[in-house]
C-alpha cells in the first residue's frame, strides 16, 4: 500500500518513486501466467499494460504536485512507456536507482511505434497516414445508391461500418460491393467493419393502434388561420404521388363523389367527436383536394356526408401507428416475459435476465428517456415504478433499448443470432465489432466461432458498452492479446452512458483512452459524433469540440444522416487540424506570434487597446 505521510522533501520523493517501480517490476512476476499467454507480437504492450495497472493502484496522490514543483515530468501522456519514464525520473533524483539492472519497459519511440504498428494492422492504409481515420456507419439507402459510397470515399471515409443489428443479410451484401466498387473507382482505401448486435435488450409486444390521420392548419402565433389543412380525398386503392409535403392523403370509400363541384361541403364528426367541414377545392385523376379549417383527425368509418344528402364519404382501412405507453412518473409498469394486451404491460426481449434482477434496482428505457425501480421481480414479470419522464408523459414504444445499470446480467456477448450473422461476417468483414463484451468468457467464445469459421486472424474491435466491461477493461484485452489478431476498442458512448450515467462519462472515455493507450492499442471514438450536422447540416458548438476532443482516438465514427457527406468533409478537416498541432489553421509553432499576426489585422483603435 502506499505510505499515508506526505511527499516534504526529495528523499520522499525518491522513496515514493521506488515503491511504485518495485511494484511495477513484481506485477510482472505476479502475472507470469497471463503474460506467457499473451501472444509474443503483444507481449511489450502487455508488460506496459501492467505497469500502468500497478502505478495506478500505489500512485501517491500527492505525487503529480511534488514531480512538477522539482521540474519533473509528472509522468502525465506517459501511459505508453510509463516504466521507462519513471525510471529517467528516478535516474535524475538518484546516480544509482535501486532498479538497476532492472529491464525497462518500451521508451517513448517504441510505445509510439507499437502503436502505429496495431493501428496499422487493425485499420490498414485508413489508419496508417498519420492522422485519425473516420468510420461512417453506412445507412440502408446506400445500398441503392452506389453514389453516395463514392462520395463518402473520396471525402474521407476510411471505414465503412455496417450494423447488423438492423437490415438483412441481402442489404449487407449489396452495401459491401459498394464499398468495393467505390474504392475502385476511386483509388482509395476503405476497410469494412462489420458489427455484431450482442444480447441488446429490447422492448416487444406492444399491439399496433388504429391509425389515424392527422390534418392540422396552419396558425399564427396568435391561433389565427394562415392556411387550412390541404387533404386528397382518393380512393382506398389508388397511390398518390409527387404532391407537396403539406398535403394529407385519405383513402375513402364512397358514392356519389364523381358529383362533386369546387365550393360543395361535406360534414361530420371526427375521431375526437367534434363536428368538421371539409370544403371541396379541385377535382383531379388522383383524388378529390379538400381542405379543412380546423384540426381534423381521421380513422377508419368516420363518414361525412354532403349538404342536402347528396354524396357521402367513408374513411377506409389506414396503416396501423406503433404501439405504445404513455408513461408518467408514479405509473406502474410490468415488464413481462411474454407479450399480454394489456394497458400497463409491455414485454423485454431478453427475459432470461429477469433472473438477475432485484427490487430497488434500476430500469432506464429509451435511452435513458423514460426510468424506473423495480418493485417486485419474478421470472415472468417485473414490477415497476416509474421514477422518471416528462411532467405530461413519455410515450415508451416497440423496439426501444432497456438498460439495468444496477444489476449484473449474466448474459453472453455472442448471441445465437450473431453466430448466424457471423457467416457472412467472416466472408465480407475487413474488422469485426463485438458488442457488449463484458468478460474474458465472451473472447474466448468470439476466438473460438471464428477458429471453427477459419478466421482466426480476422481483427476484432471490442465495444465497451457496460459498466462492467469498462471496469474489466484490462483484462480483457489481456485476454484478447492471447491470439496474433489485431484488437482495438470502440468507446461507445451511447450505451455506456446510461449504464455508467451520463456524470461519469467524460471521465469514463479519458479512462479508456488511457488504458488503450498504455496496452498500445487503437481506440474508436464513437456514438452522436457530429450528430446534429449529419442529421441538419448545422454543427452546435459542442459538437465542434467533442469532435476535436476525439483526434485523441486513432478512429472517429460517424452515424448515418442526410448530410453526412458534409460531415465527413468537416470532420476530416478538424481532426487533420488538432493532429497537426495548428489548431484553426494558424501554422505558426509560437502562440505570441499567431496573436501578433492576429492583432496586425485589427484597426489602430483596437491595437493600441490589445497591445499593453
Amino acid at each position: 500500500m502506499v505510505p499515508a505521510r506526505s511527499i516534504d522533501t526529495e528523499a520522499d520523493l525518491r522513496e515514493q518513486l521506488e515503491h511504485i517501480q518495485a511494484a511495477m517490476l513484481r506485477i510482472e512476476q505476479e502475472e507470469r501466467g497471463t503474460l506467457d499467454a499473451v501472444d509474443p507480437r503483444y507481449r511489450a504492450s502487455a508488460r506496459n499494460l501492467l505497469h500502468f495497472i500497478a502505478f495506478h493502484r500505489h500512485r501517491h496522490p500527492g505525487l503529480e504536485v511534488a514531480l512538477r514543483q522539482r521540474g519533473l515530468s509528472t509522468l502525465a501522456g506517459c501511459d505508453p512507456h510509463l516504466l521507462h519514464t519513471l525510471s529517467a525520473v528516478l535516474g535524475w533524483l538518484s546516480p544509482c536507482p535501486a532498479s538497476a539492472g532492472f529491464p525497462a519497459g518500451p521508451d517513448r519511440q517504441q510505445g509510439e511505434r507499437l502503436l502505429k504498428d496495431h493501428c496499422d494492422l487493425l485499420f490498414g492504409l485508413a489508419g496508417s497516414q498519420g492522422g485519425t481515420a473516420i468510420m461512417v456507419t453506412l445507412p440502408a439507402a446506400a445500398a441503392q445508391q452506389p453514389g453516395l459510397i463514392r462520395d463518402l470515399v473520396q471525402a474521407g471515409m476510411g471505414i465503412a461500418r455496417i450494423n447488423c443489428a438492423h437490415d438483412d443479410p441481402d442489404t449487407w451484401r449489396a452495401l459491401v460491393a459498394g464499398v468495393r466498387e467505390a474504392c475502385a473507382a476511386t483509388g482509395r482505401h476503405c476497410r469494412i467493419a462489420i458489427d455484431l448486435a450482442g444480447p441488446k435488450l429490447r422492448t416487444c409486444g406492444l399491439p399496433d393502434l388504429e391509425g389515424v390521420v392527422d390534418g392540422r392548419p396552419q396558425r399564427d402565433r396568435l391561433g389565427r388561420l394562415l392556411r387550412p389543412c390541404r387533404l386528397l380525398v382518393t380512393d382506398a386503392a389508388a397511390a398518390a404521388h409527387n404532391l407537396p409535403a403539406d398535403v394529407v392523403v385519405l383513402p375513402v370509400e364512397g358514392e356519389g363523389l364523381e358529383g362533386l363541384q369546387r365550393g360543395d361541403r361535406l360534414r361530420g364528426r371526427d375521431a375526437s367527436g367534434r363536428w368538421r367541414e371539409l370544403l371541396v377545392l379541385d377535382l383531379a385523376a388522383e383524388g378529390i383536394g379538400m381542405s379543412c379549417n380546423q384540426r381534423c383527425r381521421f380513422i377508419r368509418g368516420l363518414r361525412f356526408q354532403q349538404e342536402g344528402g347528396g354524396a357521402w364519404l367513408e374513411v377506409a382501412d389506414l396503416p396501423a401507428a406503433p404501439g405504445e405507453l404513455l408513461l408518467r412518473p408514479g405509473d406502474e409498469l410490468r415488464l413481462t416475459a411474454a407479450p399480454m394486451e394489456a394497458p400497463d404491460a409491455v414485454a423485454c426481449s431478453l427475459p432470461e435476465v429477469f433472473a438477475s434482477l432485484s427490487e430497488g434496482e434500476r430500469v432506464l428505457f429509451d435511452d435513458g428517456r423514460i426510468a424506473a425501480v423495480i418493485h417486485s421481480a419474478s421470472p415472468a414479470e417485473l414490477g415497476l415504478t416509474i421514477t422518471h419522464a416528462r411532467p405530461r408523459g413519455s410515450r415508451l414504444r416497440n423496439d426501444k433499448g432497456i438498460n439495468f445499470p444496477d444489476s449484473p446480467l449474466a448474459l453472453p456477448a455472442l448471441t445465437a443470432k450473431d453466430q448466424g450473422d457471423l457467416a457472412f461476417a467472416t466472408e465480407h468483414a475487413d474488422l469485426l465489432s463485438y458488442s457488449f463484451v463484458h468478460c474474458a468468457a465472451d473472447i474466448e467464445a468470439l476466438q473460438l466461432a471464428l477458429r471453427r469459421a477459419g478466421r482466426e486472424e480476422l481483427p476484432v474491435v471490442l465495444k465497451i458498452e457496460t459498466r462492467r466491461g469498462f471496469l474489466d477493461l484490462p483484462r480483457l484485452l489481456l485476454a484478447a492479446m492471447r491470439r496474433p489478431a489485431p484488437v482495438g476498442v470502440m468507446i461507445a458512448r451511447g450505451d455506456l452512458a446510461i449504464e455508467c450515467g451520463w456524470e461519469d462519462l467524460a471521465e469514463i472515455q479519458e479512462e479508456i483512452l488511457r488504458i488503450c493507450a498504455a496496452a498500445h492499442v487503437p481506440c474508436i471514438w464513437a456514438t452522436q459524433v457530429l450528430e446534429a450536422m449529419a442529421r441538419t447540416g448545422m454543427p452546435t458548438r459542442a459538437e465542434i469540440t467533442d469532435a476535436a476532443m476525439g483526434a485523441r482516438a486513432e478512429v472517429v465514427m460517424l452515424n448515418k444522416g442526410p448530410n453526412i457527406t458534409a460531415t465527413v468533409r468537416t470532420l476530416r478537416e478538424i481532426v487533420g487540424r488538432m493532429r497537426s498541432g495548428h489548431p484553426g489553421g494558424i501554422q505558426s509553432q509560437d502562440p505570441l506570434l499567431s496573436c501578433l499576426s492576429f492583432r496586425s489585422n485589427c484597426g489602430a483603435e483596437q491595437q493600441e487597446s490589445l497591445v499593453p
